[in-house]
């Protein structure tokens, strides 16, 4: 594997400030990130938002294109993965330290919210009555299968944890892609990331038109690889001599062309045999490649490096388990139908309980940050990435010299 080290900016034009650079973490990607989950948030509780008028039918369209924001959580989670992983290829304990820090980012807070929802829907009867479906398909959710268990009985199955579709897919591609890169060089990886995005697109397009299967296409991994392995190929280009100043020349056709045909599919409410599944990542994809290769005085870097958005990024990934399990569980006080008693038209009754469900959405990532996953994340200093002991590490290394370690109990 050819070295990184001497490649500090995806550009070599000297002077420039850019936002990217190899091995350093870039606040503007945690605001991409941020910006993610704010429009998923806002399509999640919008689907109640009447069309009967003008203002209602665009903000209902509006709303909808937040969908979208699922593709570009995978284009940056196969961005930054392979990033991970081709930078630390080299260090010792390859797999060990990937996995650990992954299952310390996602399991906790995963399976906890299993525990609280699942398990306590056994006990308590309203709960049964409102996640019975996923109670009745739990197996599926221990073992990241939900979109497998989707797929093959045609049907949307888990009710107010249908979203964790997209964790199993992420889930499958942290299993499997640190193998495809440790086993092979930068160049071919490159190469077999695109050709592997062009099958899981054509693959899923073939089996639209081959079956009647509706819910496989939007659910299964072989389907939806599409989007993580464009992030992919984004991260080993960029590492590349010239990086991605290359392909900056084509993101205002590709991206405007893209962009023309995902709002038209919007409009129409037309699949297309779910072309749009991979143009949304070609899509994001134009905009990541703008961002990293951007100045960061540029307009489009100071928007993703909004406060704002930045700390929407880091609660990300609760707001995204919380929101849909929070309707059913709020329901009894905060609903559209409550609103409407109190401000009478429904258009500004779906806009107040939008606001406040994304209130106790944020809220309870707040809490859930604080109280569970920022403890387990400090757990990462253990595993680190970057070929160098953790200075903790060495430290408990110093203290536990000539002293008699339990053979079960390991010293570093």
């Amino acid at each position: 594997m050819a070295s990184h080290a001497p490649q500090t900016d995806i550009c070599p034009a000297v002077g420039l400030d850019r936002v990217w650079r190899v091995g350093k973490h870039v606040a503007e990607l945690d605001g991409l990130r941020g910006f993610a989950i704010l429009i998923v948030t806002l399509y999640r509780f919008s689907k109640e938002i009447p069309t009967d008028s003008v203002l209602g039918h665009l903000m209902h369209l509006g709303a909808s294109f937040g969908s979208r924001g699922v593709e570009l959580f995978f284009v940056l989670s196969g961005f930054l993965i392979t990033g991970i992983l081709i930078d630390a290829k080299d260090q010792p304990h390859y797999f060990r330290n990937f996995i650990a820090r992954r299952s310390l980012r996602i399991f906790p807070l995963y399976f906890a919210t299993l525990i609280a929802l699942v398990v306590a829907g056994h006990l308590i009867p309203a709960m049964r009555s409102m996640f019975h479906d996923a109670i009745d398909n739990q197996f599926y959710l221990w073992t990241y299968l939900v979109n497998v268990k989707m797929s093959l009985a045609d049907q949307w199955c888990f009710g107010y944890l249908d979203h964790f579709w997209s964790l199993a897919v992420e889930e499958h591609f942290y299993l499997v892609w640190p193998f495809v890169l440790y086993l092979i060089s930068s160049k071919v990886a490159l190469r077999t990331a695109v050709v592997l995005a062009i099958v899981s697109a054509a693959a899923r397009i073939a089996f639209v038109l081959l079956t009647d299967n509706g819910v496989a296409p939007d659910v299964l991994t072989l389907f939806r690889c599409d989007a993580l392995l464009i992030g992919a190929a984004i991260a080993l280009i960029a590492r590349q001599p010239q990086g991605l100043e290359p392909l900056k020349r084509w993101l205002p056709v590709t991206t405007m062309l893209g962009g023309l045909f995902v709002v038209a599919c919007g409009v129409t409410e037309k699949r297309f045999f779910t072309i749009p599944l991979t143009i949304w990542p070609i899509v994001w994809g134009g905009i990541l490649i703008w961002l990293l290769t951007a100045n960061r005085s540029a307009p489009l870097a100071r928007f993703f490096n909004l406060k704002f958005l930045r700390t929407l990024g880091k609660y990300s990934y609760a707001m995204y388990v919380f929101q849909n399990p929070l309707i059913p569980l709020t329901s009894a006080v905060v609903s559209v139908a409550a609103f409407e008693t109190l401000v009478g038209g429904p258009l500004l009754a779906n806009v107040l309980y939008i606001g406040v469900m994304f209130v106790l959405t944020y809220a309870a990532a707040v809490l859930s940050w604080n109280v569970l996953e920022r403890h387990c994340l400090q757990l990462k200093r253990w595993f680190p990435t970057d070929g160098s002991e953790d200075a903790a590490a060495r430290k408990n290394k110093k203290s536990t010299a000539g002293v008699f370690v339990p053979s079960n109990v390991p010293a570093n």
